[in-house]
């Protein structure tokens, strides 16, 4: 097992133990062992540093059993003082952790390490429900939030009609700088869509970005150390180089700065708006950006630079770079490559080499591409998008040259079941073949012309090609509308005995008067039991 690349999945990319089994090949249980024996070492912790190696982690998480650690061993310390001493500007839980380690072993007790120093810390935080300053770097973190007060569209020709806005909040943890903008479907498209108008409105990313927990952003989030995020906007994230780190469940102090912004922009922006009169969404946005810039731009109380000049001096060179392209949000769904060497998506057909045919693929859907993914998660094939329903986008060499080499959905076999029929229905099916420039497009309609004779009949069906024919319309569509008009459902008939209890027609029986201007339809059947019981003519 590549260990460290698991671990990038787990903990950067947030990716379960199911996903990594199916990205890397290892067994899904042997990923669970690793990511657990992972968390109980005290000597390893994420991220790793570069000079650790795969083989120094199999040699800390799989050596021989020993004796167990005594706690007794390990030199305590005083976690309330820490926490006075974070309290200063400037000070961290490194620098105190070097301090404490530093003393080294005294009275035969050596110090923690520094994974095991932060969870005692973390765990009496927990203990006393005391709450502490998380210290802020410029360039670090995003706090993401939807404020709670939504404003109104209404509509011109009905003033009772309103559409409700929900303002989404994106703010610097640093200089506090924000971006907000209001949107009527908070979807994972808007949600993308909105993210991408806040990074480009400051200008860069930050190594970080927390959300609330958003359905949007954040799917399952039980116990933070491990959050289920949203496919959508971990994809987001990998795109523009930055890792998601959700706020813990009910706890507004993990993104005091995002709340604070509502709180803010609730009292100063929304209340004001809320008595204004909004038709459209860009006139909506338009007076929030406005009342935006001026937030922005007004000093912070009691100090002479404000939230744009604190971003402009400390925090904008602190940014990552954008990508060269905004990330463009993908629909996915699976798909399975049917015998006709092809997928539907949205009504179309998208072609696929032989070595896929019954292979479930995923397929990511943008504006103007398709690109169709294995079940490892690898990049097999983009397609041109096309928004013709029932159209055919095909690469030529997918195609294969001949088809009697594959199974029995092949031309031959086609014109073979349409020929047991009658010899109208042959013609058709040979006229359907021939509209499409590969012979293999046309097998669905085929088999979709050719199954009516199971439930109709027949005769009902050679009946119906004769007239498609006639009337120039040799297309499953026409079949499909029509072939009801010329016999009962086959649930509806009769038993059919014509080849087991009924007597053969006698020879000397003279058959007349069924003519093809008769508006009556006769089936066989029908005429044979006539036939049998004297009454036929």
């Amino acid at each position: 097992m590549d260990y460290k690349r698991v671990l990038i999945l787990h903990f950067t990319n947030g990716m379960s133990s199911r996903e990594i089994s199916e990205t890397t090949g290892d067994g899904k249980t042997t990923v669970n062992e690793f990511l657990k024996r992972f968390r109980e070492c005290e000597e390893l912790s994420y991220p790793l540093p570069e000079e650790v190696t795969n083989e120094f982690i199999e040699s800390y998480l799989y050596k021989k059993a020993g004796n167990v650690v005594n706690s007794d061993l390990y030199r305590d310390f005083d976690p309330e003082e820490v926490h006075r001493a974070l309290a200063k500007k400037g000070e961290t839980l490194k620098r105190l952790w070097k301090k404490y380690n530093a003393a080294g072993t005294v009275d035969g007790r050596k110090p923690l390490s520094y994974r095991q120093y932060c969870r005692r810390y973390a765990a009496w935080i927990d203990s006393t429900k005391v709450t502490f300053h998380i210290q802020r770097f410029p360039g670090v973190n995003t706090e993401l939030d939807y404020a709670g007060k939504t404003l109104r569209l209404r509509d011109r020709r009905d003033p009772d009609l309103t559409t409700p806005v929900t303002i989404f909040v994106a703010a610097l943890s640093f200089s506090d700088y924000f971006y907000i903008e209001g949107l009527t479907c908070c979807d994972i498209s808007n949600w993308i869509r909105v993210n991408n108008n806040a990074v480009s409105y400051f200008g860069g990313i930050t190594q970080t970005v927390t959300p609330d927990n958003c359905k949007v952003a954040v799917i399952e989030n039980k116990d933070w150390i491990n959050p289920s995020l949203n496919k959508g906007f971990q994809a987001w994230a990998e795109h523009n180089g930055t890792v998601i780190m959700p706020a813990k469940v009910r706890k507004p102090r993990w993104k005091p700065n995002v709340e604070g912004h509502v709180k803010i922009i609730t009292m100063h922006i929304l209340v004001e708006m809320e008595e204004m009169t909004f038709y459209s969404i860009d006139e909506l946005n338009a007076e929030l950006w406005k009342r935006m810039e001026q937030e922005n731009r007004e000093n912070f109380q009691g100090l002479s630079y404000s939230r744009r000049d604190l971003f402009e001096s400390e925090e904008k060179d602190a940014l990552l770079p954008l990508p060269d392209t905004q990330y463009e949000y993908l629909e996915r769904k699976s798909v399975k490559v049917g015998p006709d060497f092809s997928f539907t998506f949205d009504k179309v057909h998208y072609s696929m080499p032989r070595k896929y045919l019954k292979k479930t693929l995923e397929i990511r859907a943008g504006a103007k591409k398709i690109y169709v993914y294995n079940e490892n998660g690898d990049l097999v094939r983009t397609h041109e998008r096309s928004y013709t329903p029932k159209s055919w986008v095909v690469i030529p060499s997918d195609m294969p040259k001949e088809y009697s080499d594959y199974g029995y959905w092949n031309k031959p076999y086609f014109l073979a079941k349409a020929e047991g029929i009658g010899p109208d229905t042959k013609i058709l099916i040979e006229r359907v073949i021939e509209k499409f420039q590969y012979p293999v497009q046309s097998f669905h309609s085929c088999f979709g012309i050719l199954r009516y004779a199971e439930k109709y009949g027949k005769l009902a069906l050679e009946e119906c090609c004769h007239d498609a024919i006639l009337r120039g319309k040799c297309n499953y569509t026409y079949i499909a509308n029509t072939i009801s008009m010329y016999a009962k459902p086959v649930a509806e008939q009769p038993v059919d005995r014509m080849s087991s209890t009924l007597k053969p027609i006698a020879k000397d029986t003279i058959v007349t008067g069924i003519y093809k201007d008769d508006d009556s339809k006769y089936s066989l059947e029908s005429l044979l039991k006539r036939q049998e019981e004297g009454d036929l003519q």
